[in-house]
């Protein structure tokens, strides 16, 4: 015979915390992140049995099907008593706690209502994925005491993300105490076991229970490299305040010593910036003290203004060199001292710029120490459509410092006017620019002395626009021709007499072929009479718009041979035509994608630069780069650049992924820089292995393995590779970002 069921209502206060919810991940972030709002709860409750006897204002007893509800929490069991004298109640036989998603299951509950404390036996806790959480979670402990609101404890617990009835990972904890008001963790005489062996122990942990920051250790980072050995690093994270933190890193090297790291950063409304400090004190092969500083900072000041500080300082020359994997850090040569106080609104930016720089000195080729401007003031405006015309007007004023160099002011005004006429089947553009250029350098015993440079500048630039319907294949497909004509005209100026602080020519390539100036810096204008023919011609999708294919043909036809040169005794170009140079890229398929470029001679027969890239990916994950760099010297007649490069990743099971990178230089006949390693995605971890092999700057090699073992929900164990594969592997994707 089946038994009614009977609700009952009854008001008053009733706080149920879950045993175990929300309070076990340990996960020290570095993100700032507000806490969840708490949950409103209501005082009324709500429960129903198939049975419900005894006496309301003494001790009521419900059977069957058992189901205790207010808002935000709710228990259900087999059997409920409440003794209303004690204000207890005591819930039997499967037993379940749930509040805001999380469960806790138990044989037994004792809950005493107005203390809000209480006692779960052999708690069974589940913790599902959120927003604020990147995995679900489970759990188990042998006793759960409730403390009051948003208090628990538990007792010899076990935590893990894994699925059931997987332990690939635990970590086992003697006590777990859980305060849910400041969404605070601390856990006593823990132990984390991967793959049944123990790999970490803590006799105590605190730790933020959300994505707020919290004090502590971070997990320990370790791996090896050539020059410094086995690496062990242990970063301990201060959270000073909401806007402030800092990282405080001792690291040892096996091979040099123990270098002490600290990273400050601050964050305001109006500015932010960040404080890098490495020390390590009696380097063991270099013998001497090393360091490094740096300081960065950006402030947004009033009526759009704002600043900006940069500055970078290391003990000697081969700091990154010695100390660094990263073949970014490895080549630099100039670190910057720089400080900028701009301004920019509709119209106008203008700016002053103190800048110096640091040079680290290759000892087999020595670097040129750049000039210091101290300062740079730079103006310059534009105004569109006025009368049809476009204004824009450029200046400089710098002075320019160097110990050895000619020094010297250099003043640039250049204004500007382009009338740009536009229909739908193409356009023109005129243009008119005078560059007016004063200098005033110090007594030098380089023969430079005082002066002025006024050059006039015209240039058209003129294109039409072509298209038609193409069917390939079942696809419809929009086919463009657009032939390109620029003209350029710029008479000559002697400017041989004037120093050059801070120009290069312009490497030629597609970007030089609609250039006016062939010099970039200021200290150069190069004379020119000469037109580019260029044609492109695009393949595009009617469908949905995009292109598919893109190839662009072009050349500079000299009509006057070209006579400034960057520096005297330099022979100037005598062809009366430049290479020609040619462009092909597009998504040839979903999966295939293709880029190139060729600079051609032909009056010789050669090419000089010849580039290939392609790219195959079915779908995420799945990824093959394959390029071709080719560059030769015009002039001394040999191979600057000629290497294969091949990276990919590529999964051979649904959990194991490959990952590697082989860059070749078939001149040297050797390696450039190789990467190989692996990824292991197990679901609730994960591992990360590279060994990572490059040439420094200085025609060193480097060598590291980094590993990392990533326990879903918990930590990071080992160095980080990511940044290595993204560098090295073109649209590489972390195993848990890849769709399953």
């Amino acid at each position: 015979m089946s038994c009614r069921r009977i609700t009952l209502v009854v008001a008053g206060a009733f706080a149920l915390p879950a045993a175990g919810a929300g309070g076990v991940p340990l996960r020290l972030e570095q993100r700032l992140a507000p806490p969840p709002p708490r949950v409103e709860r209501d005082a009324v409750r709500f429960l129903s049995a198939d049975r419900i006897t005894g006496d309301q204002s003494r001790k009521v007893v419900a059977t069957g099907s058992v189901s205790l509800r207010q808002r935000g929490a709710a228990i259900t069991a087999d059997r409920l008593e409440y003794d209303t004298e004690t204000d207890t109640a005591v819930a039997t036989g499967n037993v379940l706690l749930e509040r805001a998603g999380d469960t806790a299951s138990g044989p037994r509950l004792v809950y005493r209502i107005a203390e809000g404390t209480g006692e779960m036996e052999r708690p069974v806790f589940a913790i599902p994925k959120t927003e604020d959480r990147r995995s679900a979670s489970r759990g188990a402990a042998e006793r759960a005491v409730l403390e009051g609101e948003d208090r628990s404890r538990l007792v010899r617990a076990e935590y893990t993300t894994c699925p059931v009835p997987r332990d690939d990972w635990v970590l086992r904890v003697g006590e777990l105490e859980i305060d849910g008001a400041r969404q605070v963790g601390t856990a006593y005489n823990s132990t984390v076991w991967f793959l049944g062996v123990p790999i970490l122990y803590s006799p105590w942990l605190s730790f933020p229970i959300n994505n707020a920051r919290k004090t502590g250790f971070l997990a320990p980072t370790l791996g090896s490299s050539g020059r410094g050995g086995f690496e062990l690093a242990l970063p301990w994270y201060w959270n000073i305040a909401e806007n402030q933190d800092a990282t405080i890193t001792p690291k040892i090297f096996s091979k040099r010593g123990l270098q002490l790291g600290a990273e400050y950063r601050y964050l305001r409304p109006g500015y932010g910036g960040q404080a890098d400090v490495e020390i390590l004190p009696n380097d063991a092969i270099a013998e001497r003290d090393r360091y490094f500083l740096g300081f960065r900072h950006a402030h947004q000041l009033p009526r759009g203004w704002r600043l900006a500080v940069n500055a970078q300082g290391v003990s000697d020359d081969d700091y990154f060199r010695d100390l660094s994997t990263r073949v970014a850090a490895t080549s630099q040569t100039n670190l910057p001292r720089d400080v900028i106080l701009g301004y920019g609104d509709e119209y106008w930016t203008l700016s002053a710029r103190a800048i110096a720089y640091q040079t680290l000195q290759d000892p087999l080729a020595p670097v040129t120490v750049p000039y210091r401007q101290v300062p740079q003031l730079v103006v310059s405006g534009i105004r569109q459509n006025v009368l049809g015309v476009d204004w824009r007007l450029s200046g400089e004023l710098t002075n320019y410092r160097h110990p050895d160099l000619v020094n010297g002011q250099r003043l640039i005004v250049y204004p500007q006017a382009s009338l740009p006429l536009r229909r739908s089947w193409g356009y023109v553009t005129p243009k008119l620019g005078f560059h007016a250029t004063r200098y005033n350098v110090s007594p030098n015993g380089e023969g430079f002395e005082d002066a002025t440079r006024s050059v006039p500048l015209a240039s058209v630039d003129a294109g039409l626009f072509f298209d038609r319907p193409w069917d390939f294949r079942g696809e419809r497909f929009l086919q463009t021709l657009e032939p390109r004509l620029f003209y350029v005209r710029v008479p000559f100026r002697d400017q041989s007499r004037l120093p050059n602080f801070s120009t290069a020519e312009v490497d030629f390539g597609a970007n030089s072929l609609f250039r006016e100036n062939r010099f970039i810096g200021g200290d150069r204008i190069g004379d020119a009479n000469q037109v580019t023919a260029a044609i492109t011609s695009r393949l595009v999708e009617s469908a949905t718009g995009r292109e598919r294919l893109t190839a662009t043909l072009g050349q500079i036809y000299y009509l006057d041979p070209q006579r400034v040169t960057l520096a005297p005794g330099t022979a100037p170009r005598v062809d009366n035509r430049s290479d020609l140079v040619a462009l092909v890229s597009g998504q040839v398929s979903p999966a295939f994608s293709l880029d190139g470029g060729l600079e051609y001679n032909a009056s010789r027969n050669r090419a000089r630069r010849f580039d290939l890239a392609a790219r195959y990916s079915p779908e995420p994950g799945k990824l093959v780069n394959a390029a071709f760099r080719y560059t030769r010297d015009p002039v001394r007649e040999l191979n600057l650049v000629k290497q294969v490069d091949l990276s990919a990743q590529w999964p051979v099971t649904p959990s194991l992924s490959l990952v590697g990178r082989w860059n070749w230089s078939l001149e040297d006949r050797k390696l450039i820089e190789g990467l190989a390693g692996f990824e292991y995605n197990a679901g609730c971890w994960e591992i990360r292995a590279v060994a990572h092999r490059f040439i420094t700057a200085t025609q060193q090699v480097s060598t590291s393995f980094q590993i990392q073992l990533e326990l879903s929900g918990l930590s990071r164990i080992g160095i980080n590779p990511l940044e290595t594969l993204r560098q090295n592997i073109p649209g590489y994707r972390r195993s848990d970002e890849i769709p399953r």
